[in-house]
């Protein structure tokens, strides 16, 4: 009988997209490498981050006019500049945009090292249970 490793379906590979010219993954680690606020946030540190926070970051009408925010475990990242470098399209990525988007990437993708591929992109931490740095700027709102 063989070892049950090999008796388990394998996933189907994410599908892919062409990338602009200038969008590939060591286009994406130079950009990381260079001075550049890939955060884009008016904080230095992470900060706690409630999801009606978050939600108000998925972009206007689905395009890339606004910040895209997204957590994953319990990590919360402006991924607006990664938009276009990510290999399964933009599409994709706004998909979790406001949103946990935990679960999927993990059905997805649970080999990357998401920790060390957004980095730079750190935002904050979801309180999922708690106020957020700037909910109180939503409230008076």
């Amino acid at each position: 009988m063989p070892p049950p490793s090999t008796t388990k379906s394998t996933p189907k590979p994410a599908h892919k997209v062409a990338l602009q010219p200038g969008y590939g993954p060591l286009d994406w680690a130079k950009l990381k490498s260079s001075q550049e606020d890939l955060r884009q946030v008016e904080w230095q540190h992470p900060v706690p981050i409630s999801p009606k926070m978050m939600s108000l970051h998925r972009g206007k009408a689905n395009s890339v006019d606004d910040e895209i925010w997204c957590s994953f475990n319990g990590k919360v990242y402006n991924v607006t500049r990664y938009l276009p470098f990510h290999p399964g399209g933009e599409k994709e990525v706004l998909r979790v945009a406001g949103r946990d988007g935990t679960d999927l990437f993990m059905k997805t993708h649970a080999w990357v090292n998401l920790d060390y591929m957004l980095d730079e992109c750190l935002i904050g931490f979801l309180v999922p249970n708690g106020r957020g740095v700037q909910d109180a700027l939503i409230d008076d709102d």
